[in-house]
C-alpha cells in the first residue's frame, strides 16, 4: 500500500444529523447499515437513502458503548442505566438486558466467536487488594455472567478482545491497560505509559499488537512481551478514539478538529479528514467505509446537531499485505481446481494473479533467513538437501508479518505436510517431537520424542507461543480422535 493509493479522495457519502448527545458509537453493518448512539436511543439509518430505518428506545439513560457481533445478527449496548441489552439486528426487538451489579455501563465487546460479551462499569467493589472496578464476561447462549475480572482502580473505559478469543484488552481512567487471560481471569500484563485515562484499545487483526489511545497519543504494545512498539500523536494532550481496518494496514484517530489516517505497516502519515470533535471511530466489516460521530450535542439556537460522517475509503493497492486466510485458501483451491491459466475474464486472472503473489509473497527471504539460521538442516530429520526443504509458518501465514524467523521452521517437505496438518507438532516445554495417533506403525513413527535441534542463535528459536498455540491444535486433534498421541 503506496502513500499515493490512500492519499486519493477520501470521498463523504453520508452525512446523518439529529443526535441529542455524543456520539459514543457508530458500527457498520455489511448490509448498509449504521447504528448511532443519541442519548438513551439507538438510531439505525440507511446510509443509501440517509434516512432513519428504526429507533431503539429501551434504555432508560445516556447509552456509552456499541459493539455488534462478529456474524452482525446482535448488537450490545452499554449504559449509563447501569444495564447491557442485546438486540436482534434482523427484527430490531430487544433479546435481553444484562444486570448484576449496580454499575454505569462503559464498555461493552463481543468476543470473536460471538460466544462472549464483556462489560465493564464504574462502580468500585470490595476485593482482597481493596476497592476494584469490575469486568463481567457474559455467556451470550445462556445469558449467565460467567467470570469477573476485578484489577483496575477507576473506571473501566473500553474493552476488547484478541482474534483468537484467548485474550482481554480493558483500559481505565487509571491510565492502565490490562492484559487478561480469559480461561483463568488472571492478568497478563498491565501496560504503563499513558499520561492520564485510557479511551480505546484494540486488537490487530493478526493479534501480534494492541493499540491504546487517551493521554499522550496513541501507543503500540506488543502482545507477548508488553512491550511498548510505536507511540503516535504524542504531542496530543488527549486522544479520544481511533479504529484500525479489517486488513491491520490503517489506523484512524481523532485529533483536535480532525481524524488523521496513517499506514501501520510504514507508520506514515497518510490522509487528514476535516471533522469537528470526533468521539466514536469505527471501519465497516468490510473496510469500505469509514464512519465517525462527534460530540456536539445540543445546541439551543440549531436543535439536534449531533452529526455522524460516513467516508468511502479509498481502494489501495493491489493486495494488501495480510489478505485473509480463508480467502487465499478459496483462491488456492480454485487455482488448483480450475487450472491457472484458465481463467476467462480479466478479473479471474487478476484474482488468481492476486493469490499467486501473496502466496509467494516474502516466502523467498522467509526460507533463506531458516535455512541460515537451522544451518540449511531440516531441524526434525536432519535432512541437508536444501532443495528438499519448505519454510513451514508455525502459525499459518496471515501477511508478511508472520514471515519472521521465530515463527517458522525448515522443514523436509513431507514433514512440512504433516506438521500443517496437525499430524505432527512439537512439545513446546521439552522441544520433543509429538505424532498424532494416525501415525503410529508407520515410518513416521521413529520421529516420536525426537529433539528439535535448535539453531545457535537464540534470538531465531521457535517462539514459544506460536509452539503452543500449534501444540494445542494438535492435541485437540488427537483428543477428537479419541486416542493418545505417541
Amino acid at each position: 500500500m503506496s502513500k499515493s493509493d490512500l492519499n486519493q479522495t477520501w470521498e463523504c457519502v453520508a452525512e446523518l444529523r439529529g443526535h441529542s448527545s455524543w456520539i459514543y458509537g457508530v458500527p457498520i453493518t455489511s448490509d448498509g447499515m449504521l447504528a448511532s448512539v443519541s442519548g438513551s436511543e439507538i438510531i439505525f439509518w440507511n446510509l443509501d437513502t440517509q434516512e432513519v430505518d428504526t429507533i431503539l428506545e429501551e434504555h432508560r439513560d445516556t447509552i456509552v458503548s456499541l459493539s455488534l457481533s462478529p456474524d452482525e445478527k446482535t448488537l450490545a449496548s452499554g449504559s449509563l442505566d447501569k444495564t447491557v441489552k442485546l438486540w436482534n439486528l434482523k427484527t430490531r426487538n430487544l433479546i435481553c438486558t444484562l444486570a448484576k451489579r449496580k454499575d454505569p455501563i462503559h464498555s461493552v465487546a463481543f468476543s470473536p466467536d460471538g460466544k462472549l460479551l464483556a462489560s465493564g462499569g464504574g462502580n468500585k467493589y470490595k476485593t482482597a487488594d481493596g476497592q476494584k472496578t469490575t469486568i463481567y464476561l457474559w455467556d451470550i447462549d445462556s445469558k449467565e455472567l460467567i467470570r469477573t475480572f476485578v484489577g483496575h482502580d477507576l473506571r473501566v473505559n473500553t474493552l476488547a478482545f484478541s482474534p483468537d478469543g484467548k485474550t482481554l484488552a480493558s483500559g481505565s481512567n487509571d491510565a492502565t491497560v490490562k492484559l487478561w487471560d480469559i480461561s483463568l481471569g488472571e492478568p497478563l500484563y498491565v501496560l504503563e505509559g499513558h499520561s492520564s485515562n485510557i479511551s480505546t484499545v484494540a486488537f490487530t487483526p493478526d493479534g501480534s499488537s494492541l493499540i491504546s489511545s487517551g493521554g499522550g497519543g496513541v501507543k503500540i504494545w506488543n502482545v507477548q512481551t508488553g512491550e511498548l512498539q510505536q507511540a503516535f500523536a504524542e504531542e496530543s494532550e488527549y486522544v479520544k478514539c481511533f479504529a484500525v481496518d479489517p486488513t491491520g494496514q490503517i489506523l484512524a484517530f481523532e485529533v483536535y478538529n480532525g481524524i488523521e489516517i496513517w499506514n501501520l505497516k510504514n507508520r506514515e502519515k497518510l490522509h487528514y479528514l476535516d471533522f469537528m470533535w470526533p468521539i466514536s471511530i469505527n471501519f465497516s466489516p468490510d473496510g469500505k467505509f469509514l464512519a465517525s460521530g462527534d460530540a456536539s450535542a445540543f445546541n439551543e439556537d440549531d436543535g439536534l446537531v449531533g452529526l455522524v460522517k460516513v467516508w468511502r475509503v479509498p481502494k489501495v493497492g493491489f493486495m494488501p499485505d495480510n489478505f485473509k486466510q480463508s480467502e487465499l485458501d478459496a483462491e488456492r483451491q480454485k487455482i488448483e481446481s480450475e487450472g491457472y491459466f484458465d481463467a476467462e475474464t480479466l478479473q479471474d486472472a487478476r484474482r488468481r494473479i492476486t493469490a499467486s503473489i501473496v502466496q509467494r509473497q516474502g516466502q523467498a527471504e522467509f526460507r533463506r533467513k531458516l535455512l541460515i539460521a537451522y544451518g540449511g538442516r531440516c531441524p526434525i530429520t536432519d535432512c541437508d538437501v536444501e532443495s528438499a526443504i519448505e519454510a513451514a509458518h508455525i502459525i499459518p501465514y496471515q501477511g508478511t508479518q508472520t514471515n519472521h524467523p521465530t515463527n517458522g521452521l525448515p522443514l523436509r517437505a513431507d514433514i512440512h505436510t504433516l506438521f500443517d496438518l496437525h499430524l505432527l507438532s512439537i512439545r513446546p516445554d521439552t522441544n520433543e517431537v509429538v505424532i498424532a495417533p494416525e501415525l503410529v506403525g508407520t515410518c513416521y513413527q521413529d520421529l516420536a520424542d525426537r529433539k528439535l535441534t535448535l539453531p545457535q542463535d537464540q534470538k531465531t528459536a521457535p517462539n514459544q507461543n506460536a509452539l503452543s498455540k500449534h501444540h494445542e491444535t494438535f492435541l485437540s486433534k488427537c483428543k477428537s480422535s479419541q486416542l493418545p498421541a505417541s
